[in-house]
């Protein structure tokens, strides 16, 4: 796995806030080789052909989105920003075509288009919001959106909306964009659970929901934009006595375990999984720091990470293959760290 390279958004408006580039190397610790300034970033991801970054980031006070081009060392080189129009800015992904760029604005209960051109941001295109409220007057009083994520055909932009405990499923068409008026509504129960991330397996029919305020994760069937539920697990223990909130929900490469994290309870819950549905909590193990609000494996498999928001740390484990997850020691410095990727 030498040279391989994984990334950690940092948000923070100072000047130690951007995209830090991590390398791995054999048997050592992973290097930092490099840093971007982005204000504000708490997310990545990449186009289809891996050429180009984009991150969320803030514009004139609000929500925007960034790109950049990919080097061959993994350095990026900035090439443009756009206003995303609306605020806290909290989620990207582009659609399988690599022409648009989709982005969820979390304050403002929007979702923003934007055309591509070779890893450039033309415009922005559409602005669709989202209306209603849920039972949580304190997190639901209107519509969240949360997530942007694409179904594994790319015929469907995944929408996942905290607010209104809702998936909406809007159709894409490779070149003409998102069909707002055609969206397939699944509603999330029981009211309340606060709906946060979404994560399919290889075989498409089967998905995987992250409930931040029910601390919950369901299994899903999933079919032509529609979403089933199939079984409920709770990612705490039963006696926990403190506020929490699920935050990430991530899938092993052999997809037979799934971790989620907790943010109070500063954990990670892991699920033995049956391929149709079924979940099975094995372990719970501390996160390392303050609310772990990204955790995700890196190049190669065998190391796995904790982004602790808030207490700046950036946690490593080593992972066995069969669900465990031990610290290996390493615990890194850095502001805010929100998301950690690699492609």
């Amino acid at each position: 796995m030498s040279g391989a390279v994984f990334y950690v958004a940092a948000m923070s408006e100072q000047p130690d806030g951007g995209i830090y580039r991590y390398e791995m190397r054999e048997s050592a610790a992973p290097v930092q080789v490099g840093f971007t300034p982005v204000p504000n970033a708490n997310y990545i991801a990449f186009s289809p052909d891996g050429k180009y970054m984009y991150t969320t980031c803030s514009v004139e006070d609000a929500g925007g989105v960034a790109s950049f081009r990919i080097e061959a060392d993994g350095s990026l080189v900035p090439i443009n920003t756009c206003a995303a129009g609306g605020r806290s800015t909290c989620y990207v992904i582009t659609d399988p075509s690599g022409k648009f760029l989709y982005a969820a604005n979390y304050s403002t209960g929007t979702f923003a288009e934007f055309k591509l051109d070779n890893g450039r941001i033309v415009e922005r295109t559409q602005l669709i919001q989202h209306e209603g409220k849920g039972p949580n007057a304190a997190r639901q009083e209107c519509a969240h959106p949360h997530f942007t994520g694409l179904s594994p055909d790319g015929r469907y932009l995944c929408v996942i909306d905290l607010g209104i405990d809702a998936i909406k499923a809007y159709p894409i068409d490779p070149e003409k964009g998102l069909d707002a008026a055609g969206a397939i509504t699944s509603l999330v129960r029981p009211a309340g659970s606060g709906p946060r991330h979404l994560v399919f397996d290889r075989s498409g029919k089967i998905a995987y929901l992250l409930n931040e305020l029910g601390n919950t994760v369901i299994s899903c069937r999933y079919a032509d934009g529609r979403f089933e539920a199939i079984e409920t697990r709770s990612t705490l223990p039963a006696l926990v006595n403190v506020a929490t909130k699920a935050a990430a929900v991530r899938l092993s490469a052999d997809e037979r375990y799934l971790f989620a994290s907790n943010r109070g309870f500063d954990s990670i819950a892991v699920f033995r999984l049956d391929g149709k549905g079924g979940m099975e909590r094995t372990s719970l193990v501390l996160s390392g720091g303050s609310s772990p609000r990204d955790i995700n494996f890196l190049p190669g498999g065998t190391m796995f990470a904790a982004a602790n928001e808030f207490s700046d740390v950036l946690v490593f484990f080593d992972y066995d293959g069969e669900g465990g997850l031990t610290p290996n020691g390493l615990i890194y410095k850095l502001p805010r760290p929100l998301c950690v990727m690699w492609r």
